[in-house]
């Protein structure tokens, strides 16, 4: 049966599911027809104590274990994995895509933007789970965390960076906000990912961050988090800091780590080279929507003008397509400003969707389920896939998990 089907069955059915109930029956299916499938199942019951789905309300047997399922998205899940790793801040599957290139199976998601969640599903046939601190607050027991969450290999994802970036600093500072670790909400989600790490062990953390990372707050939160992860964790710390503009058209600088069980070092793989040009990743034809009025071009000029005699503000300029973009951004829907692109006899416009995807180094068939808006958003969060899958891929080969 195909997956989409099974979707439909289940929208139509009249049940009322729940974001967690679906996430661990897609969880569920993305185990195929093996045994371990069950965990998901046990996992559920131990932890809600019902049902994943009120079976009776199904008519068809789309939750029978033993039905093949026919995975008609973009990206399902490889059949024989070489290593396993979980998804955390998963977003739109950055990391996914990259590891699974590579021999992967992912065996567990998680992310909190439902609109996110509508199109990780949409490419790879899984629901994220939501917030990780359902999974790791601290009324869960270590117990648990290792009954509720597969045994992997890997730990993979950018955790939330509002908290470390210098707009969201400067923006903090501004109204008396807390921010890096005493962002109590985002910048201590870090110590979730540490505390899944101490219970289950796995042999590689690949995590990605801003830049500014290195140094929020005088390098004070750099060396806190290499202190956990070298003193308590006690696995090796290896970092770097990557510009994407060789491997897509985009200056786009982050922050990657890469954390070793066996504490021994990790050699990232060198990006460099000329930069690539934007106008490679344009559409030929686009929809006059995505030109901007008169009025947002007018006022996108003159604060440019005043910011610039006062040095200091935001400047909006048309972009030069023989280089690469600007930083993509999750803000791009409000006014386009960080990337306006010239047409001849009109006023700028902004990128599409598919721009975008293509910007962050997304591949054509990935699907955009979802409006312009939330696009916008979610490929300004994203990782660029074509520097996580050059990490992934000498991972995999120092793993020895790939022979290709």
């Amino acid at each position: 049966m195909k997956y989409s089907l099974i979707l439909d069955d289940i929208i139509n059915s009249g049940s009322k599911i729940s974001d967690n109930d679906w996430a661990f029956a897609t969880h569920m299916y993305q185990f195929s027809n093996t045994v371990k499938k069950n965990h998901y199942k046990k996992s559920f019951q131990e932890y809600q104590q019902k049902e994943i789905i009120n079976f009776e309300t199904v008519k068809s047997p789309i939750f029978q274990y033993k039905v093949n399922y026919e995975w008609d998205v973009p990206f399902p899940p490889i059949k024989s994995p070489s290593f396993k790793f979980i998804d955390l801040f998963a977003g739109i599957g950055g990391f996914r895509l990259s590891l699974q290139e590579f021999g992967g199976k992912c065996v567990f998601s998680s992310e909190v933007d439902k609109y996110a969640k509508i199109t990780y599903e949409s490419n790879f046939g899984e629901y994220p789970f939501g917030d990780i601190r359902e999974f790791t607050n601290e009324k869960i027991s270590d117990k648990e965390i290792d009954s509720l969450i597969p045994d992997h290999d890997v730990i993979a994802g950018g955790f939330p960076c509002q908290p470390f970036s210098l707009a969201g600093v400067s923006a903090r500072n501004s109204l008396g906000l807390l921010h890096g670790f005493e962002d109590t909400n985002k910048g201590n989600l870090f110590l979730d990912i540490i505390r899944i790490a101490k219970v289950k062990r796995p042999k590689v953390l690949f995590l990605e961050n801003v830049s500014n990372f290195k140094s929020h707050d005088k390098g004070k939160t750099f060396e806190l988090v290499k202190s956990i992860i070298e003193k308590d964790l006690n696995y090796s710390f290896n970092w770097t800091i990557i510009n994407s503009s060789p491997l897509v058209p985009q200056r786009r600088k982050r922050f990657y780590m890469v954390c070793l069980r066996d504490q021994s070092k990790f050699e990232f793989p060198k990006v460099e080279g000329d930069e690539l040009a934007l106008k490679t990743i344009l559409e030929k034809k686009v929809n006059k929507k995505y030109t901007i009025s008169d009025r947002l071009w007018e006022g996108h000029k003159n604060r440019t003008k005043r910011n610039l005699s006062r040095g200091t503000g935001f400047t909006a300029f048309e972009a030069d397509l023989e280089k690469p973009s600007k930083t993509l951004v999750a803000r791009y829907y409000k006014d386009g400003k960080e990337c306006l692109i010239p047409q001849n006899g009109k006023n700028p416009r902004k990128l599409t969707p598919r721009e975008c995807a293509r910007l962050q180094g997304f591949p054509e068939e990935f699907v955009i389920p979802v409006s312009d808006t939330q696009a916008y958003r979610q490929f300004g969060n994203s990782v660029a896939v074509p520097v996580i899958k050059k990490i992934a891929k000498s991972i995999a080969f120092k793993e020895k998990w790939c022979n290709s």
